[in-house]
């Protein structure tokens, strides 16, 4: 979250409604956050919080932050709106939520969270949830607590996004609900949050720990909030793909029961970078039953390394006997442990027909190791124990399989069908050019082996990959054969259910998961350069591949493109399909080259090039000071800098700026001629201008622009005497007007003195841009005077013509 706080620290107007136990409202870490809500429980009285578990899942969404308090909720600022529909049990009949719903998206929810759920469906709860979805409320759901593969709601219906629980360290939790209808994961182990003052024991602050999905999903619904807050035309549909395309992914590799797309990343949600993948492990050997590991002694040890892993062992009997197989758990600490195992254990003989198993330890009152014991009629040769965790978590501490005569066990009663498979499970670096072959260990109908009961799945999108499946009777294999290869470094899923066996029984559904070779990516495409000014727009088209991390860009002066990734200078890089290069130097040329890297680091092996050539404009004016309403002839000629040819036919503009001003215009635009020149003629700035021009570039060349020519505009004066002969001791009016005008402007009256000229006074313009002098010379003779504008910003000085007048 401080990253993505980084990003943006506001949930806007967005508001989270927490149907739940209720609020205490008047919580110190949430004031100013809640608003007034509805008690569904207890119709017209306060939605109070007699339980504790709402209070935190407030906090979580929107406790007050950076307040140096308490804790921080993920939502910074947004609003809570309380909907009491849990008791002080923590209970509440689906009327109520339905109503609690109802109400939420009447008044002002833009998001709902439900940290509450249970393994009824009730298809008047799947509307209310519809309906809400249709006003456009993101709805979020906890996936429950029950830790095994059972349908949760309302956290399975598909308009909810379901949210998981996992540890600190990214590790699904032992309670957490599986299924395929889960859709992200977020922290759920030991978090601390609000808690209703009164409930709180004396001495105590009011803030409490606990663990469960239900406070996973309000972490997802404060990042939802601000999702709409910085997204606010998204749907929740797009919110919600949002939430799940940005998500890290988590156990096994792409959609999973467990994690569905991954684990929450806010930061790569709400427009950051994208975080590495959470580790996973590989194969380990014992997948199917082909792959069992031999029991050679007594006992064995192994150990579940990644969610939903099944082991297979091998004990391989000389003659039939009768066995007790236990299989032992490192201790069992589910108080203070976030992960747990729990074994479930089956028997099959050399045809997979079980032969007892199905024992699940129970869960200890203190921490201990437990055992799942099973006794078995084992037949003459091999025989299979499969062992897999009942809550399908991960634990990476060492269980033990042993075995020892006992008394008989049950008589066969079930049996598996796949023997093998070409492909094992969470393989990586599986050929893109894979044909995956599974091996049943009965015969099957060839006409239940079709593509809708074997299918290839791509394991992030979860879309099926087309492909053919045939099934060979005499070697008993289904061979799935893709119409084209597979993208590289991206996660596949094996899914094969209702294939039938030729008794007439539907073979167990089998799925099994495999990651293809992560290859150095393909070069981009279509790479081209447009050229303008100093930039350069870049364009191109991507690869196909699944694990773009971005599209790097570098580029050179001069012809030769940069050899490496590293090499010249970066001008574009990001996961995009165009660039802009900037700050390229005036009359040259460039080349730019182009790599893909993708999220492991590998980049395209050849790189994409291209090239622009730049331009050379020159100037020429005839002349550079004017008087008002006098025209200037500007021109040039623009040429290619790697042949010197002429560029002709092309647009070239004039550009011009005040002289003391800094915002350029352009004046005007010519087609340059066969041999690339232009011009402009007589034309007549109204101040003084600097003038440059300017090629904008082409789709092969770069711009240019020519350096600044300045051009000065003098304003005309005129100027009067009158009378031109006086008598000593008159007086005579030396008068005129500027233009432009220049109201408020000085000018200053100079006389003549042998070769000086001297200023003798001075007066303003008035508004009409005239000027008058009272002149009463003291002497006989005859006297000489003009008119000085001195230069302002926008004029030159100018000079007025001379006028004389005599004193008798």
């Amino acid at each position: 979250m401080p990253q993505a706080w980084d990003l943006t620290k506001t949930a806007g107007a967005q508001t989270v409604a927490v149907l739940d136990t209720g609020i205490d409202a008047g919580h110190p870490d949430l004031a100013g956050r809640v608003l007034a809500g509805r008690n569904e429980i207890q119709p017209g009285t306060t939605p109070n919080d007699n339980n504790g578990h709402g209070t935190m899942t407030a906090g979580i969404i929107g406790a007050n932050t950076n307040n140096g308090a308490g804790v921080a909720g993920v939502a910074w600022n947004v609003k809570i709106l309380p909907v009491k529909v849990l008791d002080s049990s923590g209970s509440g009949p689906d009327s109520v939520i339905i109503a609690g719903i109802n109400w939420a998206a009447n008044n002002g929810a833009r998001v709902i969270n439900m940290s509450l759920g249970g393994d009824g469906d009730d298809s008047l709860l799947h509307d209310a949830v519809k309906a809400a979805v249709a006003k456009g409320v993101v709805v979020v759901a906890a996936a429950g607590n029950t830790g095994v593969n059972v349908p949760h709601f309302p956290a399975s219906y598909p308009e909810v996004l379901s949210v998981a629980a996992t540890d600190n360290n990214g590790a699904l939790t032992s309670f957490s609900t599986q299924g395929d209808w889960v859709d992200i994961a977020a922290p759920g182990w030991n978090i601390i949050s609000t808690g209703p003052r009164g409930l709180t024991p004396a001495g105590y602050l009011p803030y409490w720990t606990n663990s469960g999905t239900s406070f996973s999903a309000p972490m997802v619904a404060g990042v939802a909030a601000l999702l709409r807050n910085k997204f606010p035309s998204y749907t929740p549909a797009q919110i919600m793909d949002r939430l799940k395309s940005t998500a890290r992914d988590a156990g096994p590799r792409g959609l999973d029961p467990f994690y569905g797309a991954g684990i929450l990343d806010a930061y790569n949600a709400l427009g950051g970078a994208w975080a590495p993948e959470f580790w996973s492990a590989g194969p380990d050997g014992n997948d199917v039953p082909a792959r069992a590991t031999a029991i050679t002694g007594s006992s064995i040890t192994g150990a579940t390394g990644i969610e939903g892993d099944v082991d297979w062992y091998k004990i391989t009997s000389a003659a039939a006997r009768s066995v007790a197989i236990n299989v032992t758990s490192p201790t069992y600490d589910w108080l203070n442990r976030a992960q747990n195992f729990a074994p479930v254990v089956k028997v099959y003989d050399k045809d997979l027909q079980q032969i007892g198993g199905d024992e699940v330890a129970s869960e200890p009152e203190n921490p201990e190791p437990v055992t799942a014991s099973v006794n078995v009629n084992l037949v003459a040769g091999d025989n299979y124990i499969s062992v897999r965790n009942y809550n399908g978590s991960r634990d990476s501490r060492a269980y033990t399989v042993s075995y020892a005569d006992s008394s008989a066990g049950p008589a066969a009663f079930d049996h598996t069908w796949v023997q093998n498979s070409s492909v094992p499970e969470y393989s990586t670096g599986v050929a893109l050019s894979v044909k995956p072959v599974i091996t049943s260990a009965t015969d099957l109908s060839p006409a239940s082996v079709i593509d809708s009961t074997v299918r290839l799945l791509n394991g992030k999108t979860g879309a099926v990959v087309p492909s053919t499946a045939e099934y060979a009777a005499d070697t008993k294999q289904i061979t799935i054969t893709p119409t084209a290869d597979l993208l590289d470094n991206t996660p596949y899923r094996i899914s094969v259910s209702g294939v039938q066996e030729t008794g007439g029984a539907t073979g167990e559904n089998f799925t099994s998961v495999f990651r293809t070779v992560d290859n150095a990516p393909g070069a981009v495409t279509g790479f081209d350069a447009t050229g303008a000014y100093t930039t350069a727009a870049l364009s191109w088209t991507l690869p196909g591949l699944t694990d773009l991390d971005q599209v790097v860009v570098r580029g050179a002066a001069g012809t030769t493109p940069p050899a490496s990734p590293t090499a010249g200078t970066a001008y574009a890089a990001g996961a995009t399909t165009s660039g802009t290069a900037t700050g390229l130097a005036n009359a040259t040329s460039y080349a730019f080259s182009a790599w893909v890297k993708d999220r492991s680091g590998k980049y395209s092996a050849t790189a994409a090039t291209t090239q622009l050539i730049g331009s050379s404009t020159s100037l020429t004016a005839d002349k550079s000071i004017i008087d008002f309403g006098g025209g200037v002839t500007l021109g040039g000629k623009v040429t290619r800098i790697d042949t010197h040819a002429a560029l002709a036919g092309v647009p070239i503009s004039l550009y011009g700026r005040d002289k003391n001003g800094t915002v350029w215009r352009e004046i005007t635009r010519k087609t340059t001629a066969a041999d690339g020149t232009f011009s402009v003629v007589g034309y007549a700035p109204s101040v003084s201008t600097v003038f440059a021009w300017g090629y904008n570039g082409s789709a092969d060349l770069l711009g240019s622009r020519t350096g600044n020519f300045t051009v000065e505009v003098r304003p005309t004066i005129t100027s009067n005497v009158s009378p031109a002969t006086i008598k000593l001791g008159a007086t005579t009016n030396f008068y005129g007007y500027v233009r432009p005008q220049h109201a408020g402007s000085p000018v200053y009256l100079q006389r003549l003195s042998g070769s000086t000229w001297s200023t003798i006074t001075s007066t303003k313009l008035n508004t009409t841009g005239n000027y008058a002098f009272a002149i009463k010379p003291t002497a006989k003779g005859t006297y000489t005077y003009r008119v000085v504008f001195q230069a302002d910003a926008d004029h030159a000085t100018a000079v007025s013509p001379a006028k004389s007048f005599t004193v008798n």
